[in-house]
């Protein structure tokens, strides 16, 4: 056997490398693969390419969706408050973040919806998105309904609600927050979690339902006691929490909603075409484990 070995031979469409996501105190998933793209900024973006996830988005350090399994996160965020609407009830929706368009991919889903807002602060998402991850755009990528805007999400709902507007569901498909033990803050999203904009996206949807993702509680309970804190607080008893296994995210993600309406009774008669959400998982959606319970989800 030779001493000595010829330099591996290039594989792929970028440098190899093994990718470490520190998930908790000694634990971290590790992902071999591509880097396919890379920028920097006030939000640091990767494409990784994976054998087994396909490509991943990456800001930030923090994997965001992966190709293989985004349908599930997706689904669950939009089809469980769009299905406990009455049919004639889904005309305008809001998306707060949600620049990787699978949110409104989703919702457009629906031929009542009117019009569909995405507020995403950072312009390279939805460029990324159409590059590497058309999958992930609606099915008619210039469908009329569907409008852009490149801003602050908690500066533009400011001037919806000066303005009187109103909306069915409001959807917050962001990063996840910072938790930090000094004042510096890297993720965009922070105020998007907070007290303040809430308050206001109460008034911008009075009788409407609202969503907010909020991070796998099993290493990240205080995200989802942090959120279900705010909106006790804000939408009183009309507070639900209801979650879905995403297997790149390393088991449950939980979702807080606001819902006037009983949101465990599916209203809709219809069902658009789906992978993940089936008109059972509406009820089952929210029961919850009991940890989940008696650690986070108490008053």
């Amino acid at each position: 056997m030779s001493i000595m070995e010829d330099t591996l031979p290039t594989e792929g469409p970028g440098p190899k490398i093994l990718l470490g996501e520190p998930v908790q105190r000694g634990y971290s998933y590790l992902y071999e693969g591509f880097v396919i793209y890379e920028e920097g900024g006030e939000q640091a973006l990767m494409v990784f390419e994976n054998p087994f996830w396909g490509r991943v988005l990456f800001i930030n350090g923090t994997a965001q969706f992966t190709s293989r399994d985004e349908f599930i996160y997706h689904e669950a965020l939009v089809h469980i408050p769009a299905q406990a609407l009455p049919e004639g009830r889904l005309r305008r929706v809001l998306i707060c973040g949600g620049g990787d368009y699978g949110a409104a991919r989703e919702v457009l889903k629906y031929p009542e919806v009117e019009e569909v807002i995405i507020a995403d602060i950072d312009p390279r998402v939805p460029e990324v998105v159409r590059r590497y991850f058309p999958q992930l755009l609606p099915e008619n990528p210039e469908d009329p309904r569907l409008k852009l805007f490149t801003v602050d999400a908690f500066k533009l709902v400011k001037e919806m609600v000066e303005r009187g507007e109103t909306f069915d569901l409001i959807i917050i498909d962001s990063t996840d927050p910072d938790v930090s033990v000094t004042e510096h803050t890297l993720e965009l999203s922070h105020s998007l979690f907070g007290e303040e904009f809430h308050s206001l996206l109460k008034r911008l949807a009075p009788e409407g339902l609202i969503v907010q993702q909020a991070a796998t509680p099993f290493t990240m309970k205080n995200i989802l006691g942090s959120s279900y804190r705010v909106f006790r607080k804000v939408y009183g008893p009309e507070t639900y929490c209801y979650r879905a296994n995403i297997p790149s995210f390393g088991g449950d993600n939980a979702f807080v909603l606001r819902s006037p309406l009983d949101p465990t009774v599916r209203r809709r008669k219809g069902l658009p075409e789906t992978r993940y959400y089936t008109p059972e998982l509406q009820a089952a959606s929210f029961v919850l484990p009991r940890f989940w319970l008696t650690e986070v989800l108490h008053d």
